[in-house]
């Protein structure tokens, strides 16, 4: 029979070197990404499915140390236990019982955790299952698109102290320690502190610390120059999962998390927060979010992924968790929907927020809508967006704008829509978009995308803006104000780059404006 979950589970091995043992295990038998990709013969594995379990365990009947441990901890299918035995040896299987990863019946073996391998590191968490039994409210959620996002948007830099709030299983906390001398995670979910504590040693790293506690009450006293979070951003009526449910009305917990954290900021530091925010009627969601961050003390960037409207948003969430409980949908959905009129919420709005601690000046507030695409890493555009911002800021003239030297992205990318005509292709339209990172795309004419073109680093836009004019016989006040709004935004989103803005100097670009000496990651 499947596991039972207890809500007080050890996670930990009584001898320390087993941590050591059983990852070496995990790697002599090759449960690693690209092994276990190829032998399921899937694209990646945060695709595994519940629907996919009957063709996953024929390709996993061969009965190898690493079928076994894939049935086990993968896709949740019990194995003989002298199979586990082979697959574990030399260490006993009952050491693993004893820390509550696995449970021994009779002759089956069942996993009660999930083993997943992530970017070199192996993380446990708990088991989708669990959201259907008593012990649901305390369910450690793994490796989904929300933890992928924030992974990905995360400025990887050196730094000497990192922040997991809200941990659960810790993996942003374990990808921070590849780049941060200390790292704390803290979650109020006793659980969830004890996966990612577990994680932590399963990985050998040692400087991470994992601490119990609700917000930031657990590292009052201490100062971080990276804070990450994707806390339990869900907006809804319910407190019924840690995970999901922030347990106040609204966005309040959000709201609370944006303005507590430029206390535990170092000057200079940056918090990425992944959530969700009430888009209510008649008010600009832009204009409700900068009224969050007044008095701060920190610049701050959001960027929105994507909106939903009310409806749809509370279909998608119950249907996540009450996987069973189909009967019972209606009354919740009816629940749900009335606890957003009552409060005027008519679509939630769903991205990241980026603090950055600037102390001594006046802050700025930038907000937008995402690229479509976010194509791999993408935390240097996080950070070269704040300097880029801060350029934006000290240029707020038009004529100031028009003595900037510009150097066009080597990431820009020209498409061309074409139509025959008599006298042969005829340009139809222009659009421009990035090739990799926060992958924007905006639409351009010929005039904007030959100007971008000759922002080649050497010549001022003050001249390249006279050649436009004098090409369409226009007079050069008639563009200027035009084009200087064009270019502004081309700035914004990447496709030109202030001379001065090297990759070099981006990168050591504070807070203040001012440059300090740093080590590249």
């Amino acid at each position: 029979m499947p596991p039972k979950y207890t809500l007080q589970p050890l996670f930990s091995f009584q001898d320390q070197n087993d941590y050591l043992r059983f990852r070496d295990i995990l790697q002599n038998i090759g449960f690693n990404e690209h092994s276990i990709i190829e032998t399921l013969n899937i694209k990646h594995l945060p695709s595994l499915g519940e629907k996919d379990i009957a063709l996953l365990q024929k390709r996993t009947e061969g009965g190898s140390p690493l079928d076994t441990l894939i049935r086990l901890f993968l896709i949740e299918s019990p194995c003989p236990v002298q199979n586990v035995r082979k697959a574990l040896k030399p260490m006993k299987i009952e050491t693993l019982a004893e820390a509550d990863l696995i449970c021994i019946d009779g002759s089956d073996v069942y996993g009660k955790v999930k083993l997943l391998p992530f970017k070199g590191l192996i993380i446990a968490f708990d088991q989708p299952r669990m959201l259907l039994t008593d012990q649901a409210t305390e369910y450690v959620m793994g490796i989904g698109s929300s933890t992928i996002t924030l992974a990905n948007l995360t400025i990887r830099r050196p730094v000497q102290k990192a922040l997991d709030l809200g941990a659960g299983c810790g993996i942003q906390a374990l990808l921070a320690g590849h780049h941060a001398e200390q790292v704390w995670a803290t979650d109020q979910n006793q659980r969830a502190v004890r996966l990612a504590d577990f994680n932590a040693r399963l990985n050998g790293m040692d400087h991470i610390t994992c601490l119990e506690g609700d917000f930031f009450e657990p590292v009052r006293d201490q100062r971080f120059d990276l804070i990450v979070t994707n806390p339990p951003f869900v907006i809804s009526p319910e407190n019924r999962y840690i995970y999901r449910d922030g347990g106040m009305v609204g966005d309040e917990l959000i709201r609370k998390i944006t303005r507590q954290a430029s206390d535990y900021l170092s000057d200079g530091g940056f918090c990425h927060i992944l959530c969700n925010w009430a888009e209510k009627a008649d008010e600009d969601w832009k204009e409700r979010l900068r009224s969050w961050f007044e008095g701060s003390q920190c610049d701050v960037w959001v960027i929105r992924s994507e909106t939903r409207d009310a409806a749809t948003y509370a279909s998608t969430w119950i249907r996540h968790t009450e996987k069973k409980a189909v009967e019972d949908f209606a009354r919740r959905f009816e629940e749900w929907t009335d606890y957003y009129e009552r409060q005027s919420i008519r679509s939630i709005g769903a991205g990241i927020i980026t603090l950055r601690k600037s102390s001594g000046r006046s802050a700025w507030f930038r907000a937008e809508d995402g690229p479509e695409r976010m194509m791999g890493p993408c935390g240097e555009d996080i950070a070269t967006g704040f300097a880029i911002q801060d350029y934006l800021e000290s240029i707020s003239q038009d004529i100031d704008l028009m003595q900037a030297v510009l150097q066009v992205s080597p990431k820009t990318r020209l498409d061309r829509e074409s139509i025959p005509t008599d006298q042969g292709w005829m340009d139809q339209s222009f659009r421009l978009h990035l090739s990799e990172g926060l992958a924007y795309s905006a639409n351009a004419d010929p005039i904007v995308a030959n100007l971008l073109v000759k922002c080649n680093g050497r010549t001022p836009l003050n001249t390249l803006v006279h050649q436009a004019a004098n090409a369409l016989n226009e007079p050069v006040e008639k563009l200027t104000s035009p084009l200087c709004g064009i270019v502004r935004s081309l700035i914004a989103q990447g496709f030109l780059m202030p001379i001065h803005l090297t990759p070099r100097d981006v990168s050591a670009e504070s807070a203040d404006g001012s440059t300090r000496d740093t080590h590249t990651s």
